[in-house]
């Protein structure tokens, strides 16, 4: 009877084995963390460390964005608000559903240069004529942007030559670098502004300059979570209030360059009229209307040159946050985002938009 009870010497060394095994994978796996408890598999390989980052990041993107789409808003000669919305819906919706991480969406100055050339000028701040056929312009480069997505257009982006690539950058950082002159120019003269003002904005730009360049060199922890743009607004904003003011002088704001009001804080469909916003659409259904939303008249501009100054300039843009994050991203799906974002923006009154170099160094820059 002893013998029968006598476990197989082999099946105990098996149990022994499987024991060990179990112990060595409980002692290598990794705790949950607090998002995984919460959101289970969704949040897999989430951080604390980079939820603030992104967080941040996030907050730093909303506000660069809102001086960049006042600033694109003058160029293209329409107001601030349709912009604005524009910025917003564009970029939700494209980080939502689109093709790669560390890509950024907005208003742009691509765009805005193409709207400007056939909305003209109606001082600072207002709409200029024509603007009603802005919004089905947009509609139709989103649709365009579309058929670019299902017929996987986009693969023919790898056709491009590396000196292509490299022009295109530098082309941008001049654009972008020209871009930021017009703040130290005075609205109403167009000469260079003079005296202490012009004084304390180049002490805050290159306080700024020297905080984003220096900050992430340090070596401490909490500058590699807090990103180093979002230290530039702030010491901006503190030097202005609590030295610039004291001191009798001041710079321009954007509260001073534009101020928003409840009014235009939601966007609407842009045919619907209110007290704040009302367009004539009465040219929408003519023949020349229709002419001008496809090509307007110069016979380059229009839905089509806004789809293709949009597809493939967001197209070459993810190219290079490719060699910043080192990871591929989705070009057809990315371009699907981009049409569906620029048929909702269209269709609520914004201006449309694709994926802004500036926005996106400050995202791959601080990380994301």
């Amino acid at each position: 009877m002893a013998d029968e009870k006598k476990e197989d010497p082999e099946l105990q060394e098996l149990q022994h084995i499987r024991l060990r095994a179990d112990g060595h994978a409980r002692r290598g796996k990794k705790p949950e963390s607090v998002w995984q408890k919460i959101f289970g598999k969704y949040a897999e390989g989430l951080t604390t460390e980079y939820v603030v980052r992104e967080v941040l990041l996030g907050l730093t993107i909303c506000f660069a964005q809102i001086p960049e789409s006042v600033a694109f808003a003058f160029m293209a000669n329409i107001k601030p608000p349709i912009a604005l919305h524009a910025a917003w819906i564009v970029g939700f919706i494209c980080s939502a559903f689109g093709g790669r991480p560390g890509m950024v969406n907005g208003a742009t100055g691509a765009f805005a240069a193409i709207v400007g050339t056939f909305i003209p000028p109606a001082g600072t701040g207002n709409n200029g004529e024509g603007v009603e056929l802005l919004f089905p312009s947009v509609m139709l480069a989103g649709l365009l942007m579309v058929v670019v997505s299902v017929t996987k257009l986009s693969r023919f982006i790898t056709l491009l030559p590396s000196p292509v690539m490299l022009g295109f950058c530098n082309g941008l950082a001049i654009v972008i670098g020209l871009s930021q002159l017009h703040p130290f120019e005075d609205p109403k003269t167009h000469h260079w502004k003079e005296g202490a003002e012009m004084i304390w904005m180049l002490v805050i730009c290159f306080t700024a300059m020297g905080v984003m360049e220096l900050v992430p060199k340090l070596p401490f922890k909490i500058f590699k979570v807090i990103p180093s743009s979002l230290l530039a607004i702030i010491s901006a904003i503190v030097i202005e209030f609590a030295l610039v003011r004291n001191t009798g002088s001041r710079t321009a704001t954007i509260r001073d360059v534009s101020e928003f009001t409840l009014d235009t804080a939601f966007p609407i469909p842009f045919f619907v009229s209110t007290e704040a916003v009302s367009y004539d659409l009465s040219s929408l259904l003519t023949g020349d209307g229709i002419s001008k939303i496809i090509v307007q008249e110069r016979g380059d501009r229009g839905g089509i040159f806004l789809c293709m100054v949009g597809s493939i300039e967001s197209l070459m843009t993810a190219e290079v946050v490719e060699s910043f994050t080192k990871e591929p991203g989705n070009g057809d799906r990315t371009v699907m985002a981009m049409g569906a974002a620029n048929l909702l923006s269209g269709f609520l009154g914004g201006m449309g938009g694709r994926k802004p170099t500036g926005a996106r160094a400050i995202a791959t820059g601080g990380g994301s």
